[in-house]
């Protein structure tokens, strides 16, 4: 059975405290618990890839997914939708849960952090 997917849609920071580029977001689908956090229960349980786009100004929209490991939550964006063997993005400070207005970071897998705020919560 698929879990029950929101949309959070992240707008990327330039550098804190700026206003959030529109111009730059990614969308994912993500089961939230009660408490706005991933839920790791419900991606443990469901077989289907939650998936995730990231969506540049002046380039094609680059798709992905979300998954959970050992290390936490993370983002996969495939080049090519068969190469699904790319390295990942982690999710940091995650704490506050996925709601609009909280601001998380990114790593990418060269190490380099980029800060991105939830701007949005809604039905997929």
């Amino acid at each position: 059975m698929s879990a029950r997917l929101v949309r959070v849609t992240l707008a990327r920071l330039w550098e804190p405290g700026a206003a959030a580029d529109e111009n730059e977001r990614i969308e994912l689908s993500i089961a939230l618990d009660r408490s706005g956090q991933p839920d790791v229960r419900a991606w443990l349980d469901d077989p289907s890839p939650w998936p995730l786009r990231w969506i540049r100004h002046g380039t094609v929209e680059q798709p992905g997914d979300v998954a959970h490991d050992e290390d936490g939550w993370q983002l996969r964006f495939f080049e090519d939708a068969q190469d699904t063997d790319v390295p990942v993005h982690r999710i940091h400070n995650i704490e506050g849960g996925l709601r609009p207005g909280e601001v998380l970071t990114l790593s990418a897998p060269d190490g380099s952090e980029s800060a991105w705020r939830v701007v949005g919560v809604s039905a997929p």
